[in-house]
C-alpha cells in the first residue's frame, strides 16, 4: 500500500518530515483544486520540484533572479530539443556549458521547491501519495550536486524552514491568501416541499446509520506508520533537549561556553560529538563527548588534531553554505585525518553541524554513531539550537564604535 492520504488529516510539513526522517525516495504528487504539484525524494532529502504554474519553472527564476538572460535560456532549451530522447535536464545543461554560476543554479532550484511548498500551505484541501518507483527527472526539476557520490542534496530541514518562514512573512504582509472554501452547491429547486412535521424519525431523514459510517483516513504503510511513531519519540526528546540548551545559551556569555552547549545537546541523540574549530585553512579539534572516554563522563579534554581544509569537500561543503549535513560521507578528510584519530564509526553516516558568528562559521559539531548502528534523527530542532547558539556568541561578541 502506498503512503497516501489527505490534507485534512496530515499537513504537508508533517508528511515532509515524515519521508525525510523515514529516508524514502520517489516522487510525492499533491492534487488540490488548483492542480498537481510534484516534490521529488532520494534517501529523504528534496531533490526537485514541478510547479502547475508556467512561470515557476526553473527557467523562469533563473532568468528572473539575474542568474542567466533570456538569451542565453533560449540557446540553452535549443540545446536541449536537439538532443532529443538523449536530453539531460535545463540545469544540466547550464552547468555542464558553464552558462551559469552553479550555487546561483542550485539557490534558483531551492526557490522552486520553496514556491512549491508555500503554495501546497495554503491549500485547505488536497491529497498526496508516493509513488515511490518514480524519481521523475524532467526538463524541470532535479538537483545535480557536484559530487553524487558524497551524497550531498538539498537539505530538507533548511528548504522546509525557508519555507515556512517565506510563507509566514507572506501571510503577515498581506501576500499571500489562504484557499477559500468550496461554496456549497446550489439547490435544486422541487416542485413541492412538504411541510416538516413534529413525527419525523432520524430514519426519516437519513440520519439512522450515522453511527455506521466512518471516515476516510489516510492510507499508511505499516512499517512507516511504526518508523513515524520512532521519529516521533526522537522529536520530542531533543524537543526537551533544546529547551534545556536555549534556556543556557541565554545566560551565556563567551563563543566556547556556547559552542560546549551545543556540543552537549547533539551528543543527547550521537554516541560521539565533536568540536571542531575553524582556522585559516584546517579545522582543530577541541573537546569531545563519547570519544576518549564514556559518554556518561561528559566533555574530555582538547584533543588538538587538525584537519586540512585542502582535500575536504565535505567540510568545505558546509563552511560554504553555512548548512547543516547529516548523511553517509567517506570523504578523504574523515578517512585520512578523523578516523585514525577517533576510529571509524559501524556506518558512515554523520553529522556537520555549523556554528556562526554574523554569517560566518567559525566552528562545527562533528557526531556519529560510533559502534552503534545509525538511526533517523529529527535535525530540524538541532539547526534551531545552533541558531540560538549563534545569537549567544553574537551578543558575547564585544562590537567596535562606529568611526
Amino acid at each position: 500500500m502506498a503512503f497516501s492520504g489527505d490534507l485534512e488529516h496530515l499537513s504537508i510539513i508533517d508528511v515532509i518530515q515524515l519521508l525525510h526522517t523515514s529516508r524514502k525516495t520517489g516522487t510525492l504528487k499533491v492534487n488540490g483544486r488548483k492542480g498537481e504539484i510534484l516534490l521529488a525524494f532520494s534517501d529523504g532529502y528534496l531533490v526537485g520540484a514541478s510547479h502547475y504554474e508556467q512561470g515557476a519553472r526553473i527557467g523562469n527564476i533563473l532568468v528572473e533572479t539575474g542568474v542567466i538572460s533570456a538569451e542565453t535560456l533560449q540557446h540553452a532549451l535549443v540545446f536541449q530539443q536537439a538532443a532529443g530522447s538523449n536530453r539531460k535536464p535545463l540545469i544540466a545543461i547550464l552547468l555542464e556549458n558553464n552558462l551559469a554560476d552553479r550555487n546561483a543554479a542550485y539557490r534558483g532550484l531551492e526557490t522552486l521547491i520553496e514556491l512549491a511548498i508555500v503554495e501546497i500551505l495554503t491549500w485547505k484541501k488536497g491529497t498526496f501519495a508516493l509513488h515511490p518507483d518514480e524519481l521523475l527527472v524532467c526538463d524541470e526539476f532535479r538537483y545535480f550536486p557536484d559530487k553524487l557520490q558524497e551524497d550531498i542534496s538539498l537539505p530538507t530541514e533548511h528548504v522546509l524552514m525557508d519555507a515556512l518562514r517565506i510563507f509566514d512573512e507572506k501571510m503577515r504582509d498581506g501576500l499571500l491568501q489562504m484557499e477559500e472554501d468550496e461554496p456549497p452547491p446550489p439547490l435544486t429547486p422541487t416542485a413541492k416541499q412538504p411541510p416538516l412535521a413534529a413525527s419525523l424519525s432520524a430514519d426519516d431523514l437519513g440520519l439512522g446509520e450515522l453511527d455506521t459510517i466512518t471516515r476516510k483516513k489516510p492510507a499508511f504503510h505499516e512499517a512507516l506508520r511504526d518508523e513515524a511513531s520512532a521519529a516521533l519519540q526522537q522529536v520530542q526528546q531533543i524537543n526537551e533537549a533544546v529547551r534545556s540548551a536555549t534556556a543556557r545559551l541565554q545566560q551565556s556569555t563567551s563563543l566556547p561556553e556556547a559552542s560546549l552547549i551545543l556540543l552537549e545537546t547533539v551528543a543527547v541523540l550521537f554516541p560521539r560529538a565533536l568540536t571542531l574549530v575553524v582556522w585559516d585553512k584546517e579545522l582543530v579539534a577541541e573537546r569531545g563527548i563519547g570519544i576518549t572516554a564514556s559518554r556518561e563522563s561528559g566533555p574530555g579534554p582538547v584533543m588538538g588534531f587538525r584537519i586540512p581544509l585542502a582535500s575536504a569537500y565535505l567540510f568545505s561543503f558546509v563552511l560554504d553554505k553555512g548548512l547543516l549535513f547529516y548523511g553517509r560521507s567517506e570523504d578523504q578528510a574523515l578517512v585520512q585525518h578523523l578516523y585514525p584519530v577517533i576510529g571509524k564509526p559501524l556506518t558512515p553516516k554523520v553529522l556537520l553541524l555549523p556554528l556562526k558568528l554574523g554569517t560566518r562559521v567559525v566552528a562545527m559539531i562533528y557526531a556519529d554513531f560510533g559502534d552503534k548502528p545509525a538511526s533517523d534523527v529529527p535535525t530540524v530542532q538541532l539547526e534551531r539550537c545552533a541558531e540560538a547558539a549563534a545569537l549567544a556568541i553574537e551578543r558575547s561578541v564585544p562590537h567596535s564604535p562606529p568611526k
